[in-house]
């Protein structure tokens, strides 16, 4: 289960992984915390006609890594921090109703603040922050949100948490064969990169900067926490 704050968010951070894990047999889904409601310039734009289109965009960016559950809790973009409890809440739900092995999100400990807007946004923090709780405390613990539990939900424990976007890695995965799709998902998402002049460019530096820690040709890098 990827938990992410945007859409846009888990083709960039771990889109190669997930081609990866989806061609290897292992089922993949989608939890998106916002659906980016916010996140343009246009004036003519409504937040409703947003949220319908990056929903759209993320929907097909993610068939083409072969991913089709998807859930959109529909929280206001950059107002995740303010929506903690309830956030937290919906993703035990989530992850007491999937049973995931493994998590994959946003590192709430990345560590010192870096100037890059990604790192600077609130919501990746209050993302990577909720979904923590909840797998790691919440979702084993029966006496949290005892309601499911009473509802026929049972306490549920992950075996790992893969955060990314961390400032201390400790481990990547090797992206070479799954770079291109992952590219053609992040190209999905138009209205958020459809300017960009170099996107293959861009994504390729990212991935080359993340695996030579560990002599990877294109990696993406996490922090693993068992």
């Amino acid at each position: 289960m990827a938990i992410v704050a945007h859409p846009d968010d888990a083709e960039i951070q771990c889109g190669g992984t997930i081609a990866r894990l989806v061609h290897q047999g292992t089922v993949v889904s989608y939890v998106l915390c916002t659906s980016g409601n916010r996140g343009t310039s246009d004036l003519a734009m409504t937040s409703d006609q947003l949220t319908t289109l990056r929903e759209r965009e993320q929907r097909a960016a993610a068939a083409l890594l072969g991913v089709s559950d998807i859930t959109f809790l529909r929280h206001d973009d950059g107002d995740l921090a303010y929506a903690a409890l309830p956030l937290r809440q919906e993703l035990t739900r989530l992850v007491r109703q999937q049973r995931p092995d493994v998590i994959i999100t946003h590192d709430p400990f990345a560590g010192a603040a870096r100037y890059e807007v990604c790192y600077l946004h609130p919501d990746h923090r209050a993302a990577g922050q909720a979904a923590f709780e909840a797998t790691f405390f919440c979702a084993g613990g029966p006496l949290f949100y005892p309601d499911q539990i009473a509802a026929g939900l049972s306490p549920h424990q992950v075996a790992a948490l893969y955060l990314m976007m961390s400032d201390n890695p400790d481990g990547c995965i090797d992206i070479s064969d799954t770079f291109a799709a992952k590219v053609a998902a992040i190209q999905a998402h138009h209205s958020q990169w459809g300017r960009q002049p170099d996107l293959e460019g861009f994504f390729r530096c990212m991935a080359e900067q993340a695996g030579a820690r560990w002599g990877v040709p294109l990696a993406e890098a996490f922090r693993l926490m068992r």
